[in-house]
């Protein structure tokens, strides 16, 4: 009514009072507002620890990475060292066989000479002959199972890696340098000279 009254003085509508706003003061609601703090700061504290888990793992995974690196090395260095030392020792022990056969050849050898000399020398008797030149086959067969090899001289260019010069003479047609005669034959095993041949060598 005392609005109606200063509508009709005024001329103007006066607005109504808002209503005041109602504070939910009730205990459910209160709960319901912890709650729900509650729950956020637990999936923040989850969060937090995953992070936290998640860096952890990390780290443990770099420095497992870094564990299998360095025993994949130590293996790969530990293979190459074995490879190396199976490698010396087999070469070693080809070394050391190849001094054997060579130390028990050497006394022999005068033997070969002898056969060599005497089936070149002239005989009456071809069935000697034949047993010296069966025999010296023999020898020579037997000396290539050991890879025993008698050095190639005559009328060569002289190699000091395999000749030993021990004269020099004038041979009509001969070059110089040239091995004219082999005085004593000579061996090698392989790549090793177990003895040199005795030359000698054109002027």
């Amino acid at each position: 009514m005392a609005d109606e009254e200063k509508k009709e003085q005024t001329g103007c509508e006066v607005p109504e009072a808002e209503p005041e706003q109602q504070t939910d003061d009730r205990p459910e609601a209160a709960e319901e507002t912890s709650e729900k703090e509650n729950a956020h700061a637990s999936r923040k504290d989850r969060k937090h620890k995953a992070e936290a888990r998640i860096e952890e793992l990390e780290k443990e995974l770099e420095e497992t990475r870094k564990e299998k690196d360095e025993l994949s090395d130590r293996f790969l260095r530990k293979v190459a060292e074995f490879d190396n030392y199976r490698k010396r020792t087999d070469r070693e022990k080809g070394e050391s066989v190849s001094l054997g056969v060579a130390a028990a050849l050497e006394p022999m050898l005068p033997v070969y000479d002898s056969l060599a000399l005497a089936a070149e020398a002239e005989c009456s008797d071809e069935t000697f002959k034949k047993g010296v030149e069966m025999t010296l086959q023999t020898f020579r067969a037997a000396l290539e199972k050991l890879d025993v090899r008698e050095i190639d001289a005559l009328g060569k260019p002289f190699d000091p890696k395999f000749h030993n010069a021990v004269m020099s003479e004038t041979v009509e047609g001969a070059e110089s340098g040239t091995v004219t005669r082999v005085l004593q034959r000579g061996f090698t095993q392989g790549d090793r000279v177990i003895r040199y041949a005795m030359v000698a060598v054109a002027e």
